[in-house]
């Protein structure tokens, strides 16, 4: 069916719904406020820096927190005028040193429920823990504070999970969808949903969250339902999912052009503070989407009319408010942060400080568990650049300096421990015959488990490092505390090192979402010519076809025109589209250039595969696009070259790693948990083996396998002492880099500024492809910006 054809079909189909909503009216239009936070990650005390240097009284950091978003909020209900609905999107929990209190009287529930939140959703950190831990949470907020602020998961499916069960379903804590009557009458309904790109990095097993792409009819059904069915006038999504930096494009964009009867979006999931609401009109229908961004750093208000005549809403105001206290002045000049929240987080900083003891009697000699500056708030090092990681989703994800760091640390820290253990056994490893001795020579970080900022010009405080890797906890429950992920250490063959790299090379060039942009210490590879050059025309080409689809879908003539000539390469070999890209059609240049104009015949066998890959990914739900782009990818790694285990920062010089021996790598226990995710998605299958020889391997299938193979932080004492990733990042600040991380880790979110970047980030991204990146970015960026 030709593109116009299936545009009118929907409009009808569309209208056909709209036209059979029946609104309960109202005697005049009324009035409604908005209120968004989301992706909150437990930043009770701020974002970016907390430490005694800041506020002497609280550590309060100088953005964000729970007591400036409590002022606010209180304010806005007390002014308004009319009824004020408060949202978040999810993520409420996993970010900061306070999810140390989740077990037992959970912080950031308590802020949900003190703040009479009217309904939350559900993000993927909520499930760090798993289903079960959730559970433990949830039941931990009930039994301590009688936690009962409704939860809606519109797309979540159990699958017989016993541990949820009890909290899921009509008139419990979880359900399908709620309603709320203002004191107006306007009658308020809350869905909440689960993103795909959410769902595919949430350890939720068994349950799972219907994609939401492949399901927009029971989304419709839902909302069709609240408002005919249940008299609802204005309806209200909970989304974690997401959308671009501008609003545009993502998955919330998506669910606002493929469902009608959602007057707003309240977005979450990629950490996007939106300054302005961005409308989708759908066949007469406009959705609002507002995000407030991540950690409390902006709130957002949305001031709203309901017309009881037509049943829509209008605009009245918006704003995304920063957190700060500049900010809150301004709004009038009696705000402060609201001191009965700050008395409450000061109180839990006492208690986090006395039961992290045992660890900060070892780390601190002048600790003191009465005095929280020489515990949680104590200074443990300088930067002398930002630090800041690079999992913008508005960005090119660049080589990165706080990722290398954190990369850095995960290897130097155990071949310390290796060190110091072969030492304590003579250097004799026969001494100690269950101990692996085999030096660490690589290890990878996922960019989108780091979740904070390292300041510079300020005290970092051990808060500060520890919210930079603060998420999951080990599965082992004589580990539990301090919570964190633990280092599990494994072996690679050299193939599947080239699929690593291969797989840091897509998300370079934006192909994939920024989250999985893989740091690396220890490693560097090296780019062949050729296979680079047919990498990025296979690359260009995915790129260029997403953002003429993309702009074809928004309305553009000439996108559309591109695609219709675009559908018949297979019987004119590309004449009808060489003739619209030589009438200037931008969308159709792009597609016939590609990365090289001189090589049309080769760039149309090209696009001609990526489209016909994309068609049948959208027929099947498959997703072999992303498999031929990794493919193509791993064919242009060269050679794959490996530092010096005691080259820490990996200035040094890197030999070329051989393909006859297994290469030894440390991660987080999250990657290994991953491994399944990155089949699914970029199909490729990489296996970490248990041992340098052998058939056994480590995957998310078996958790005791994985646990056999952590990095211990004492080998030869009774038991395993994990070493967490937060505390290898600690260890690392703390002995091999005197404290001081120095200009040879700087790097910006910039790409382009490259060749400026710090040595110690310069050296393994040797064969940087800036040009092609730069290349392929531009023509994306003109096609952005075509009509």
């Amino acid at each position: 069916m030709p593109v116009q054809r299936r545009l009118f079909v929907t409009a009808v189909v569309l209208a056909l719904v709209l036209s059979s909503f029946s609104l309960p009216a109202l005697a005049s239009d009324a009035h409604i406020t908005v209120i968004q936070t989301t992706d909150l990650h437990d930043h009770a005390n701020g974002s970016d820096h907390v430490g005694l240097d800041v506020n002497p009284f609280s550590g309060t950091g100088t953005t964000g927190a729970y007591s400036r978003i409590a002022t606010y909020v209180n304010y806005v209900r007390l002014t308004a005028g009319h009824p004020v609905v408060l949202v978040d999107s999810g993520d409420w929990t996993m970010g900061t040193i306070y999810d140390l209190t989740l077990g037992s009287r959970p912080l950031a529930l308590g802020f949900l429920q003190l703040m009479h939140y009217d309904c939350v959703t559900l993000g993927n950190h909520e499930f760090d823990y798993t289903a079960k831990g959730l559970a433990q949470i949830l039941s931990a907020a009930q039994s301590s504070f009688g936690f009962n602020t409704p939860i809606v998961a519109s797309n979540m499916d159990l699958n017989g999970d016993a541990d949820l069960a009890p909290f899921v379903g009509s008139g419990k804590l979880i359900q399908t969808a709620r309603v709320e009557t203002l004191r107006n009458g306007i009658k308020v309904g809350y869905i909440g949903l689960m993103g795909t790109g959410a769902a595919q990095v949430t350890a939720s097993a068994p349950v799972t969250f219907t994609d939401l792409s492949a399901d927009y009819a029971a989304i419709q059904a839902l909302v069709s339902d609240l408002r005919q069915n249940q008299g609802v006038q204005v309806v209200i999504a909970l989304s974690h999912s997401g959308t671009n930096a501008a609003g545009t494009a993502g998955e919330d964009v998506e669910l606002a052009k493929h469902v009608i009867g959602i007057n707003v979006i309240a977005s979450g999931h990629t950490h996007t503070p939106l300054n302005a609401y961005h409308t989708v009109t759908n066949t007469g229908w406009s959705t609002q989407i507002i995000d407030a961004g991540a950690y409390g750093t902006n709130v957002s208000r949305l001031d709203l009319t309901y017309h009881s005549s037509t049943g829509s809403t209008t605009v009245d105001s918006f704003i995304n408010l920063p957190m700060t206290n500049a900010a809150l002045t301004a709004v009038n000049r009696w705000l402060i942060p609201d001191l009965l929240q700050t008395l409450i987080v000061r109180a839990v900083d006492q208690q986090l400080n006395g039961s992290l003891g045992p660890f900060f009697s070892q780390a601190f000699p002048d600790y003191d568990p009465s005095r929280i500056g020489t515990g949680i708030y104590h200074p443990v090092g300088t930067t002398s650049q930002l630090m800041v990681s690079n999992d913008d989703p508005s960005r090119v994800p660049p080589p990165n300096g706080l990722g290398d760091l954190v990369a850095d640390a995960f290897r130097t820290v155990p071949n310390g421990i290796i060190a110091q253990t072969l030492a304590a056994v003579g250097g004799n490893p026969a001494n100690l015959p269950s101990y692996d001795f085999t030096p660490v020579q690589a290890a990878v970080m996922p960019s989108g488990f780091i979740r904070s900022k390292l300041l510079n010009g300020v005290p970092l405080s051990f808060a500060d490092v520890y919210n930079v890797l603060p998420l999951g906890i080990s599965p082992d429950p004589t580990q539990a505390l301090p919570v964190g992920y633990p280092l599990v250490s494994a072996y690679m063959e050299l193939a599947d090192l080239k699929k690593v790299c291969a797989l840091q090379l897509v998300v370079q060039t934006n192909l994939a979402n920024p989250e999985f942009y893989v740091n690396l210490s220890g490693l560097q590879y090296t780019l062949d010519p050729l296979g680079s050059y047919i990498y990025f025309k296979y690359a260009t080409a995915a790129g260029v076809l997403q953002v003429t689809s993309q702009k074809a879908s928004s309305g553009s003539v000439f996108a559309l025109q591109a695609l219709s000539a675009l559908s018949n390469l297979a019987s004119d070999h590309g004449a009808s589209l060489i003739a619209v890209a030589g009438g200037g059609n931008p969308y159709a240049v792009a597609l016939v250039n590609l990365n090289d104009a001189s090589s049309t015949a080769t760039n149309l066998g090209v696009l001609g595969q990526v489209a016909a890959t994309a068609a049948a990914d959208s027929a099947n739900g498959t997703n072999t696009l992303s498999a031929l782009i990794v493919s193509q990818a791993t064919a242009a790694i060269n050679t794959v070259s490996g530092f010096a285990p005691g080259d820490a920062a990996n200035l040094g010089l890197a030999t070329p790693l051989s393909g006859a021996n297994r290469t030894r790598f440390v991660a987080d226990l999250s990657s290994f948990l991953l491994l399944g995710t990155i089949q699914s998605q970029f199909g490729a299958t990489i296996t970490a083996y248990a041992s340098a020889t052998g058939p056994a391997t480590l995957s998310a299938a078996d958790i005791p396998a994985i646990l056999a193979n952590r990095v211990d932080a004492a080998p030869g004492s009774a038991g395993v002492q994990e070493l967490k990733e937060w505390m290898a990042l600690l260890s690392y600040l703390d002995t091999s880099l005197n404290g001081a991380i120095t200009s040879q880790y700087a790097s910006t979110p910039d790409f382009l500024q490259f060749p400026f970047f710090g040595a110690a980030v310069q050296t393994r991204n040797a064969s940087y492809p800036l040009p092609s990146i730069g290349q392929m970015m531009g023509t994306l960026a003109n096609l952005q910006a075509a009509p």
